[in-house]
Parts: structure tokens; sequence; C-alpha cells
């Protein structure tokens, strides 16, 4: 018997999995979600929790998240009386979003027949001392007034899932039952140019939770109807990890980590373009509710927004509520909040102060000789290249300098988890190292940072790869480097079977050149004869400078279909099962100059999907490759 809830993943979720590169990744992933809930999440709801944040939707179709909780603070307010229902007896209060629903279905009777958009609802149960999560989805079917602010309300669950927890920060809470809710701003509905209040910005600066509210739209795609559902989720970060833009006061900017890949609350936004975020204090039980216009950026986008973040969301808040004392529980006096290890640093705005102090990249750093001390120890000089009207580079002496190493050794490979090495899931290849040279100028030209090697560092590590494998190399002795010009090759080689005689040559030239040339390739080799091919490539590949960076995409139908380790740190191989999809071309980087060789139809194949995914013409070759 067919137990998952989906028929696949809805065109939205489809359309950011696309965008991150991972569709195929998790193409069948959608069975993991149940359309009921194991006995483990039965008891986990009912034994385990204090409080559940909810996703609502009010009467003009907007999401909001909201907080159930029971009227003493306690575990023990929900039941789960069969597989697909869950039985609350809540205490809400006024400002709650969840209230206004409630209140809607009362007047109707209090008993729904069917799912009706207005009544969805999907819940995300957090035990925040263990970092345990799981998700439930579906609509309230009924609602009893009891007394005062008390409720039952029993949700029909149709959707359920265990979820990534790493990045939860693990707290130690505690039942406050006599709380004193007070709304102390209700703006459901913002002016076009309404800011939010300062100490708003500040609630929501300070957070290190955020809960997510989404829904889906009703979609018809080739996998079949979708319905739609609501659905809830919670990001983690440090301290500071939202930002708010200063320039207009009101939209939020949410970092996306690498999580499970499902991205379901992504997906949702990119259905409805809606979302809502809500922030509670666990100290004074403070809670911010807000809804807004919610967008995904990916790439080049994120990056004039977040520096150094390559997938946010931004909402623009178009209502918040904010209601003070009254999550009925806390964090337990004297203790102190255990952070994830895998939370990265926070990233700050373009626009911010923060972010504007490194110039925002005005400046390169070109390697230009090292001197190895030890097995671990070098100095290394790096010259500086500055944009035209650039500031001066000014260093005082003890300063520390920033370096962004992501160009040259290019994002880290996905790994759900990596507990001996938990900062490397979200690494930015940002380093900070104090300058060991002394500068009294006020233009810097070149500049010395003397550095360990790190064990297992993918900086440190790089670096002093370049000085065991240079063929000069002796301790104390300079060595120059000439090839990390600041004119770097970023190719796209796309060969179909024995289209890839001519990047052979080309693999062989850039050997030749040696340590003159800095490259980023990438080669798309389709071909029935895979192993063959890749025999005439390795022997080029295990000469060419470690400067240049090659991954080589493989599409064929012989397997086995796995990435291919060849001990190389500059080289990826990975081989693909069949044909060449459309999804392949949308994630090539508009900066890539395109070299295609191999039939006409392959050729035209490849050049069609490269124009969709909107590169120019003028940076797709072919003459001569027929």
């Amino acid at each position: 018997m067919a137990t998952s809830a989906l028929p696949g993943w809805h065109p939205g979720e489809l359309s950011i999995q696309r965008k991150l590169g991972f569709a195929d990744a998790v193409k069948s992933n959608w069975q993991n979600v149940r359309r009921f809930m194991p006995e483990q999440h039965r008891i986990f709801h009912t034994h385990n929790l204090p409080f559940i944040p909810v996703a609502t939707v009010d009467g003009t179709g907007r999401p909001w998240a909201a907080i159930v909780a029971g009227t003493s603070g306690g575990i023990g307010f929900v039941q789960s009386p069969d597989p697909q229902t869950l039985s609350v007896h809540a205490r809400l209060w006024e400002g709650d979003p969840l209230l206004d629903t409630v209140r809607g279905l009362t007047a109707l009777g209090g008993k729904l027949q069917a799912a009706s958009e207005r009544f969805l609802l999907a819940g995300l149960g957090v035990e925040f001392s263990t970092r345990r999560r799981n998700k439930f989805a579906g609509y309230i079917k009924e609602v009893k007034h009891l007394e005062g602010s008390e409720y039952q309300i029993d949700v029909n669950v149709t959707e359920t899932v265990g979820n990534c927890p790493k990045y939860i920060n693990v707290r130690s809470l505690v039942p406050c039952p006599r709380t004193q809710p007070t709304v102390l701003y209700h703006r459901p509905h913002m002016a076009p140019s309404e800011r939010l209040p300062e100490e708003i910005i500040q609630f929501i600066l300070e957070a290190d939770t955020v809960f997510v509210g989404t829904k889906s739209k009703p979609e018809t795609s080739p996998a079949g109807h979708f319905v739609p559902h609501a659905g809830m989720n919670a990001r983690s970060g440090l301290p500071g990890f939202l930002r708010v833009r200063p320039s207009d006061g009101r939209t939020i900017v949410m970092p996306d980590y690498s999580g499970n890949r499902y991205v379901s609350s992504l997906g949702n936004i990119e259905s409805t373009g809606l979302a809502a975020f809500t922030v509670v204090s666990f100290t004074t039980g403070d809670i911010l509710y807000i809804t807004g216009r919610a967008e995904n950026l990916v790439g080049p986008a994120a990056l004039k927004i977040m520096a150094r973040h390559t997938v946010i969301t931004t909402m623009q808040v178009t209502g918040f509520m904010f209601v003070q004392n009254a999550l009925p529980v806390r964090q337990k006096v004297g203790t102190t909040v255990e952070r994830s290890p895998y939370s990265p640093k926070v990233k700050y705005l373009v626009e911010e102060a923060d972010a504007q102090g490194d110039d925002n990249g005005q400046h390169k750093a070109v390697l230009e000789k090292a001197v190895q001390h030890t097995s671990d120890l070098a100095t290394f000089t790096f010259k500086v290249v500055a944009k035209p009207g650039a500031r001066d580079l000014r260093i005082r002496p003890g300063q520390a300098i920033v370096l962004d190493f992501m160009d040259w050794i290019g994002p880290p490979e996905y790994h759900h988890m990596a507990d001996s090495a938990p900062s490397s899931i979200n690494d930015d290849r940002v380093r900070t190292w104090t300058v060991s040279s002394a500068h009294e100028s006020k233009d810097v030209a070149s500049f010395d940072l003397t550095m360990r090697e790190m064990k297992a560092g993918a900086v440190t590590g790089a670096l002093f790869d370049l000085l065991r494998e240079h063929p000069s190399n002796k301790w104390g002795t300079p060595i120059y480097f000439r090839w990390l010009s600041h004119h770097k090759l970023d190719l796209l080689w796309v060969a179909g079977g024995i289209g890839v005689t001519p990047f052979l040559s080309m693999f062989a030239a850039l050997a030749d050149r040696g340590l003159s040339v800095d490259a980023n390739i990438t080669l798309l080799l389709s071909t029935r004869e895979s192993e063959a091919m890749l025999s005439l490539i390795w022997p080029l590949l295990m000469r060419i400078s470690p400067a240049i960076t090659v991954k080589i995409d493989v599409f064929t139908s012989v397997g086995p279909f796995e990435a291919r380790d060849i001990g190389m740190r500059n080289v990826q191989v990975y081989i693909h099962r069949g044909r060449v999809g459309s999804d392949y071309w949308l994630n090539i980087p508009m900066s890539k100059k395109v070299f295609i060789c191999g039939p006409n139809s392959f050729g035209d194949s490849a050049t069609e999907g490269l124009r969709a995914a909107g590169l120019p013409m003028s940076e797709i070759h072919r003459e001569g490759f027929f």
C-alpha cells in the first residue's frame, strides 16, 4: 500500500530545486512524506512538546505563523486519538493569528466536512532540549470553544515528515503559566510607505530562531494535481542571522543554509510569493508575528543584497503584531543557550555599514610569492589589485585582513551532516589573518600573511598544496607564482562523443603553460564510451596546474553513476545516467564562455538549452567544431 501523501514535488518546489542545482538528487524524496503520523510522531507530539508553532491562513489568503500551547505551558496539551488526528487543548490570546482562524470556523458552526484553504494548518514540533523535530500538515476539521480563551482544536493530519535538526539552538525550557499577554502593536495591514518601528527591528536582529509559515497554491503538472497545503518550518542561526534592510525598514532578509535539500518552504514561496515569520523571546515571552510578500534569490541576485551569501529569502512585511508576555514557557533561569556548531557566521547586507567595511570587493589579492619555513608554517605574499577608482588600501600595524577564496577553491561538496567538522557544511571560504608585514604608506601594493596549515583546512590546505606541488620548493627559499593573474579563464566545454578531441588538445596546451594560467573549466561529455574517453583525459589532468579547477560531468548509459575520486583536489568528476537534461543548463553561470563540439543535433540541443538559460549567443562558440 502506498504511504506517500504526495503525487510528487509541486511546481514551486521543482522550481527552487532546479535553481539550486539538486533537482536530480532529491527527485524521489517526496515519497518520504507520509499521509499519516507514525507512532513515534504521535508520541513525540503528545509527550514531548510544551508548545507548537503552526501555520494558519487569514481571510485574505496570507499565511501567518501562530503559537499553540496549553493553559499551563506544560507538556500534554495535545492528544492523538488516531494516526491522522491531533486534538489540541489550547489557550489562545489576542494578537495571535490562530485566534482569528478559530473564531472564523466557530462562526461557521465549528466543523468542516472537507479541507478548505482558509482553515489549512501545518505544525512543527521542536524539542529544544534535544534538537528533535517533526512536521505535520493538514487542516482544522473541528473547533470547540471551552471557556474564556481556551479551545479544543481537532486537526486532520494529511502529511508528515521528519526534519533536519542541525541548526537548532539547544535550550532548557520550563512552564510559565501566569502570563499576561498584552498587544503592543496590531498592524495586520501596513501602509505602503510604512516602516517597522525601531524596537521591532531590534527584536528581529536579536533573534536566533524564526518560525516560517508558508502555503502552496493549487496547481496541475505532469506529476498530477496538487491541492494547496500549509507549511511550517524553523530557521535558526547565531543572533543577528536575520537582517532588516535599512533602506526601507520593512524588508527582512533570511539566509538559507545547507539542509536536507527538500526546500519545501522555499518551494511554497516560489508557488505563492508569500510567507510568515514569527520570532519569540524565550526570556520575556514576547512574540512578533509577521506576514508579507516573499521571494527567493539565488546567485548574483542574492549577492547584491547579502554579502557573500548566494541563497536568501526576502520578505517585504505587509502586516505584523507584537504581543508581550505571551509565550507560556521560558528559558530556565541560570541556563545558557547551546549554539549549534553548524551555524555559520552572521552575514551582513551590502547596504549595512558592517558589510561596507570590506570595500565590497574593490580589491583583489593575487598570490605572488611564498616562503615555507617548516612543514606546516609558511609566509605568503599577496599583490593587491584594485578596481579603477577604488580607495587606497591601508593596513595599520597589527591589523587583520579578510580574504575570500571562494572563486579559487569553489564551494564545499554537499554533505547533509558532518559531525567531525560541522562548520564545513556552510564554509564560505572567507578567512581572516593578521598581516605580518609592516606598512607605513597609504596605498599598500602587497602584504604578507604568515600562517600555519590547519588539519583538514580547506584554505590553508590548498595554499600549502601549492608549495608541496611546486618543483623548486625548498624551505626558506622564495617561490614566485606568475599564474594567479586577475584575468581568469572561465570556460564550459561541451563535447558529444568524439567531439572531445579538440578539448584534449586544449587540456594539453594548458598543461604546457604550467603555472602561467588560472582557469575554471567545466567539461560536459556525452558519450556511450565513458571509460575510453576518460582514459584519454586522465594523463592530461595529471599535468595541469593546481590553479586550474576542472569539473567533468559525464552523461552516459553505462554505470556506475557516482562521483569519481581521482586523487586531485582541483578536479571533480561526476557520472550521470542518461542524456543531458534541461535542468543542467539552468545551473551554468552567466560568466562562462562556451565551446561546443559534437554532432549537429547535439550542438543544436546544447545551444538551445544554454540560450533558454539566458546565456548570450556571443558567449557560445561552435565555429570549427563540426
